[in-house]
């Protein structure tokens, strides 16, 4: 089949997004370890903690995780069912990695507040986040214009179907960031009205978006046939994720009528995420079956989350973090690795094994900062590991790509299509 610029894309575009999105995750792991160095020395650098430790978020979320998910999807786009048109999708990936590069030091300087510049008051992050949502708006209509125009449109593959309900938790999760800026801006609400703001932003886009969006990927790598089963494990997730952010504010905060509206939330949501990823175990890849691994590790907190003593256990314990780097360093991180690595070609991406490495650093030097670790064996050495930690899966991660930019003798040829 002869390719089009249009509709068919050439591997080399998508690839150039995705590796320099790998270099957003490297310098938002850097940003990481410089937080957890501000941890052990008890001082930011003249920063406030929560402004780092927002820009560290943010740049993972928006200038990594965002980027390479779209460059994936431009790369995989026959097999998730659409014809996309190739140059404008990659537009909304470019943008999507510059407005996250130009805000990141923003948001580490000032967070959301105004910088002066001249005689006027700015609010750079929050206008520079404004204008990346802005971006996310024209990626989600390419794509729904893409999905109504696919020959089985009334029929869509479980991918597609898949990668529609991620692409629509995106939309929806800009309504808690433009409610978070708009306090932040006008310095109205109280803090559990910008803490809604923040969980429903932060869990919608992070668990509906990006854990949703892996899994599409990772569903459109297998030829398993539509179920009815997936169906109804879809409608769980569109029910569920909405209100997952409701489970994890603070139990005094809320009442208990709307705490149990977010157990539910986060029953449905585990639910579908589990019942979608239990059957394409066997017919993935083994790397594939690694971040698969990560993504079932989070259906399983998700679904102790749904059990309200242990959800406040879990918030008392500080499992919180714990969680987001399972899901989002882990299980979307390796899925984009290992993805990259098989349509992209193992020596022009990343290697998945020294990312899992990466990963699997970061993750266990987590551990001890939580409630779960003996109190008995704490203490100043937890956060030296936790430094180490994330070091490590700095320095790990920055080899991967680097090794993976390195000029070839040989022509880019990248694997063919399925």
């Amino acid at each position: 089949m002869t390719r089009t610029s249009t509709h068919s894309p050439n591997l080399a575009a998508p690839r150039r997004l995705f590796m320099a999105s790998a270099l957003g995750f490297v310098v938002a792991a850097a940003l990481g370890a410089l937080f957890r160095f501000g941890m052990l020395r008890g001082d930011f650098f003249g920063l406030q903690a929560g402004d780092l430790r927002h820009a560290h978020s943010h740049l993972m979320l928006m200038g990594w995780a965002t980027p390479a998910l779209i460059a994936l999807i431009i790369a995989r786009a026959p097999a998730l069912g659409l014809k996309l048109p190739v140059r404008a999708t990659l537009a909304t990936g470019w943008a999507a990695l510059l407005l996250a590069a130009l805000s990141t030091p923003a948001f580490a300087l000032y967070g959301y507040r105004s910088a002066a510049i001249g005689e006027a008051n700015i609010p750079i992050a929050a206008a520079l986040s404004g204008v990346a949502m802005l971006v996310w708006y024209v990626f989600a209509a390419i794509v729904f214009w893409a999905a109504r125009r696919a020959p089985n449109a009334r029929a869509p593959n479980p991918a597609t179907s898949l990668l529609k309900i991620a692409v629509g938790a995106m939309v929806v999760s800009s309504i808690g960031a433009w409610a978070l800026a708009a306090q932040m801006i006008t310095k109205s609400g109280d803090p559990l009205s910008q803490q809604l703001a923040v969980h429903f932003f932060v869990d919608l886009f992070g668990i509906g978006w990006l854990l949703v969006g892996a899994l599409a990927l990772l569903r459109a790598e297998t030829a398993l046939p539509a179920s009815p089963a997936e169906a109804q494990a879809r409608w769980m997730l569109i029910a569920g994720l909405p209100l997952l952010f409701l489970a994890g504010m603070p139990t005094a905060e809320l009442g208990a009528a709307i705490r149990i509206l977010g157990h539910v939330g986060a029953a449905l949501s585990a639910a579908g995420l589990m019942a979608l990823s239990l059957p394409l175990w066997r017919a993935l890849q083994p790397w594939h079956r690694v971040a698969l691994g990560l993504l079932l590790a989070s259906a399983l907190m998700l679904a102790a989350i749904a059990i309200p003593p242990v959800a406040h256990w879990g918030q008392t314990a500080g499992l919180r973090l714990f969680f987001l780097h399972t899901a989002f360093a882990g299980a979307v991180t390796l899925t984009l690795i290992s993805v990259a690595a098989r349509h992209f070609g193992p020596s022009r991406s990343p290697s998945p094994a020294t990312w899992t490495l990466a990963v699997t650093l970061l993750l266990s030097t987590l551990l001890p900062l939580t409630g779960i670790w003996p109190a008995a064996l704490t203490g100043r050495w937890v956060l030296v590991s936790a430094l180490a930690g994330a070091l490590g899966a700095t320095m790990l991660s920055a080899l991967a790509t680097l090794q993976a930019l390195l000029p070839r003798t040989t022509p880019f040829q990248a694997p063919r299509q399925q």
